[in-house]
This record gives C-alpha cells, sequence and structure tokens, in this order.
C-alpha cells in the first residue's frame, strides 16, 4: 500500500495510489484501463483529461507498471517484481516522463521521436507521460503527430491534460480518451480520515468537512491542506478553529451578512463588509468561494420557484467576479464594482430608475392643433426658420465636436447621463475614456493603465448593453469599438480628475456610501 512508504515527506506522495484499486474517484475509467490490461487489449495512445489532482497522473503511472509487471494479475501491477520497484523509485530508462509546460518546443519532441525507434532498454514496454500536453507547441504537436499515427511495438503514449479543448483534433482522434472529474467530497473527506488515523492526528468531523469543501474535487489540494494543519499543531489536534486561522478563511457570519446585503439589494452594508475583508486581510478569492457554497445551500433548501430564480443569478454573478478577480491585479476594485454591477443587475426592469428621452423632458408645451396638416406645397417660413436652426445647431455640434472633442460634447455628457441611472458601473468605467470618431466608427480608447476598465466593458453583458446606448445617442456611428491608446499626449488627463471626484460623489450619494480612500488607480 501506498502508506507505508515512509521515505516520502509530502502526505500526497506518501499517499499517492500504487495500484488501480487504490483510485479514488475515477472508477469508470480505471474499471476500462485495468480489464483492458487483464485481456492484453491496450492502446497506443491515451488521453487523460481532467482537473488537477484528479489522479490523472497517478493513474498513468499506476497503467505504466501493468503494462510492464511480471506477475499482473487481474490487470493489477504486483508492486513486489523488479520492474514494478525500478518504476517506483524512477530509476528506469524505458518510463519517461515529460512537463509539457517546460518542454514545450519542438526539439524535445524531435528528441522523442528519436529515442522511440530504440526497443525497451529494461522492460517490456516504453511508456512515454506526458503532463500539461495541451501546453505544447504547434510545430510540437505536429510533429508528435507523425510520432503516434504509426508507433514502434511495445511503445505506449499517455498524455494528461487539464485543458483538452487546447489540444488538436488530429491528435485526440489517435487517442483514447478518459474524463476525469472531480472527486466527490464524501469520498475526499473519507480519504482524509483515514490519512488523519494512519498518521496519528486528532481531526474534528467538523475540520474535515472543512477541508474536503476547501479542496473542491481534488485530492492533492485536500492532503495538502492536511499537512498543512498537521504542521501548525505540534500535537497533532486540528479543530475548525484553526481551520480559520490558517487558511485566511471568512467565518460564517460574516458570509451570511454579505449573502443577505445581495438578497435585499443593500449595496452599502455590502460594501461594509468587503471593507472589514480588507482591513482583516482576508482572500477575496476564498471569500467569493464560501459566498457561492452559502447560495449552493440555500439553492438545495429553496421550493420557492421565485426565489430560487433570484439565487440562481446571484450565483452566476459571483461567478463572474470570481473569473475576474483571477486575472486583476486590484483585487478589492474589482469585488465592489462586481458586487456592485450585481445589484445594479438585480433590479426590477420597472423599477422606473431608465431616464426618459431628453427631448420629452424639455418640451412641456401643448401640442399645436393635430386636426389641420401643413400643406408643404405652401410657403412656410415659420417652417424655413426652424430647418434654418437645426442646421445651424448641427454645424455647432460638429464644431463642438472638433474643437473640444467628442467627450466635451452634449451627445457624449447626454449619453453617460443616461447610463449612470441604469447601468452606474459602466459610467464609471466611461469616465477613462477618451471617444473619438473614425470613418463613422465610436472608438473608444484607454491607456494602458486602465485596462480593467476595458476589458470590464469588453465584456459580451456590458458590450451589448453600451452598443445600445451608442446607436441610441448617436445615429451616425456604424460600430463601437474599445482599444488602448498608445499617445503620450491623450487628451482629457487634466479634467478626468475634477471627472472622477465627481463620480465618486455621485456613487456615494446613490448608495449611501462613504468614501473610505482617496487615490488614483
Amino acid at each position: 500500500m501506498a502508506e507505508t512508504r515512509g521515505e516520502k515527506r509530502s502526505l500526497y506522495l506518501k499517499w499517492r495510489p500504487s495500484r488501480f484499486q487504490e483510485v479514488v474517484g475515477q472508477e469508470g475509467p480505471v474499471r476500462i484501463l485495468q480489464n483492458s490490461v487483464k485481456k492484453g487489449e491496450t492502446s497506443h495512445a491515451y488521453l487523460f483529461a481532467g482537473p488537477r489532482g484528479t489522479g490523472k497522473t497517478s493513474v498513468a503511472r499506476i497503467l505504466a507498471k501493468a503494462l510492464n509487471c511480471e506477475d499482473s494479475r487481474d490487470g493489477e501491477p504486483c508492486n513486489k517484481c523488479s520492474s514494478c520497484k525500478k518504476i517506483d523509485n524512477g530509476t528506469v530508462l524505458d518510463i519517461v516522463e515529460i512537463d509539457g509546460a517546460s518542454n514545450r518546443g519542438i526539439d524535445k519532441i524531435r528528441e522523442l521521436r528519436e529515442e522511440v525507434n530504440f526497443a525497451p532498454a529494461e522492460l517490456q514496454n516504453k511508456v512515454y507521460i506526458i503532463d500539461e500536453v495541451h501546453m505544447l507547441t504547434p510545430q510540437a504537436f505536429n510533429a508528435l503527430l507523425k510520432t503516434i499515427e504509426e508507433p514502434p511495438d511495445r511503445v505506449t503514449f499517455i498524455f494528461a491534460t487539464t485543458e483538452p479543448e487546447k489540444v488538436p483534433a488530429t491528435i485526440i482522434s489517435r487517442c483514447q480518451v478518459f474524463e476525469f472529474t472531480e472527486i466527490a467530497r464524501p469520498e475526499i473527506e473519507s480519504r482524509l480520515r483515514k490519512v488523519a488515523s494512519s498518521e496519528g492526528v486528532q481531526i474534528t468531523e467538523e475540520a474535515l468537512n472543512l477541508i474536503s469543501s476547501r479542496a473542491r474535487g481534488s485530492m492533492r489540494d485536500g492532503l495538502v491542506v492536511l499537512e498543512q494543519i498537521i504542521s501548525y499543531d505540534s500535537e497533532g489536534k486540528v479543530d475548525r478553529e484553526d481551520l480559520f486561522e490558517l487558511l485566511g478563511l471568512t467565518r460564517g457570519e460574516v458570509i451570511e451578512e454579505y449573502v443577505e446585503a445581495l438578497i435585499h439589494a443593500k449595496p452599502g452594508r455590502a460594501l461594509e463588509v468587503l471593507d472589514e475583508l480588507e482591513k482583516r486581510g482576508k482572500d477575496p478569492e476564498l471569500f467569493l468561494d464560501q459566498v457561492l457554497e452559502k447560495f449552493r445551500t440555500q439553492i438545495k433548501q429553496t421550493d420557492d420557484h421565485s426565489e430560487l430564480q433570484k439565487l440562481v443569478t446571484l450565483s452566476r454573478g459571483i461567478l463572474d467576479a470570481s473569473d475576474d478577480l483571477k486575472s486583476s491585479s486590484h483585487k478589492r476594485v474589482t469585488l465592489e464594482i462586481g458586487t456592485l454591477e450585481l445589484l445594479e443587475e438585480m433590479k426590477p426592469k420597472n423599477s422606473g430608475s431608465k431616464t426618459e428621452p431628453v427631448g420629452e423632458e424639455i418640451s412641456n408645451s401643448p401640442p399645436e392643433d393635430s386636426g389641420q396638416k401643413e400643406d408643404d406645397s405652401e410657403p412656410n417660413p415659420e417652417k424655413d426658420r426652424k430647418k434654418s436652426d437645426t442646421t445651424t445647431q448641427t454645424g455647432r455640434k460638429e464644431k463642438e465636436e472638433s474643437s473640444e472633442g467628442l467627450r466635451g460634447s452634449n451627445r457624449w455628457k447626454d449619453m453617460i447621463k443616461r447610463i449612470e441611472e441604469e447601468k452606474i458601473s459602466i459610467a464609471a468605467f466611461l469616465e477613462e475614456a477618451y471617444p473619438v470618431l473614425r470613418n463613422q466608427d465610436l472608438y473608444l480608447e484607454f491607456g494602458r493603465e486602465y485596462s480593467f476598465h476595458k476589458e470590464s466593458l469588453e465584456k459580451k453583458q456590458n458590450f451589448s448593453y453600451l452598443k445600445e446606448a451608442v446607436q441610441d445617442c448617436f445615429d451616425d456611428v456604424d460600430e463601437l469599438r474599445i482599444i488602448y491608446n498608445e499617445r503620450e499626449d491623450r487628451p482629457g488627463t487634466e479634467t478626468d480628475a475634477g471627472l472622477l471626484d465627481e463620480k465618486a460623489e455621485l456613487v456615494k450619494n446613490k448608495f449611501d456610501g462613504n468614501i473610505v480612500e482617496e487615490g488614483r488607480l
């Protein structure tokens, strides 16, 4: 059994499965592979696809042993023969493991192509295991394709990947593909309980449950967390409070306050919770994981259809915010904006927040007598005067936009005013944009320092809304484009600070909040 290998330090290495029957949570792939070895009907190439920490590389090594075991029974490696021991010790030349992330170029694959034609040196079969195979370059994939199309006898390829969509279809079509799924929480919890008992660690059931939840389907992650906990307490006693302290998790009552603030549309309270997280140094990504888990629990418990729809919408919004956090260098701002966006999205459609067209607001005079029709054939001085005024206004508009820039035009200001009432987060992003009209296209230019603003506006939902707003306010615009502005003389820099302060004041008043920090991103 793997647990007897005391020479290995890390728990996930010490408890790595060494036989098919020890693999947890992947019964389907394991059964098929074991039966194929038993019948002697193995393939020349396999692709193991699935999340990290689910056993792909471990199963690949077990399969390599099973293909070379001198005393295999029911497709299982014996772990006692010289071949199995050499593979376990990593001292055999015929089992080659390649990290696709650090050996992604064509030179390594060319080297492999040369080696593959030589007969096995010590074992019955050569086995090449390429981890994270999706990281190989297109040239490397092309070179690899020629090798796996017609491989030499006694050679097996095993590819592992967390992103199978990046593996070329030509490679996939020549492999037997096995999907490795996230390991169920009860199975992780059961395994951790066995490991803790064998290691002499006293751990509560509540702590085990929290660790298995934190593992998110990865047995390796669960064992790593357990090892951290064991190192944290010299006496080997682990409880739930230790986990919160060590892992930076947020307590349940704080999660509850944030969730309630979202459900009951209280942006001020939600932002206060986020301020507390910042002060306590909590990881915002872990925080959102816990929020999602809370929504998941509520979804399972509710029977009300409308409440279910709200919880699903909130969960989807939290998932989007979590994705944004992973690529953001301003995590606090990203989380706050994501929260405000989600609350805006949750507003009822008939809440009356939408502003009426400007033309209808400024005209309070009674309509003219509709019973009389104007005769266009007759001279009409009043009509001619209005037409002349319209032409003059158009000329003034063009002059205004050419001399002050589109950013200072009434059309741009009217659009921003409308967006402020409907999607205040989008209006905030637009404050750092420099709009330019070129060949009937509206370009929104951003400096590199505002990459977060640009990427937020490029999101499908935000871009669709913004494009519709532009079409309503700019009848002479065909397309909307959002780009980086590399020029150092980008206009508007002197007035942007004042506009941003004005926007901050607007957000503060709208959501009844406070400005807790001043400065520029």
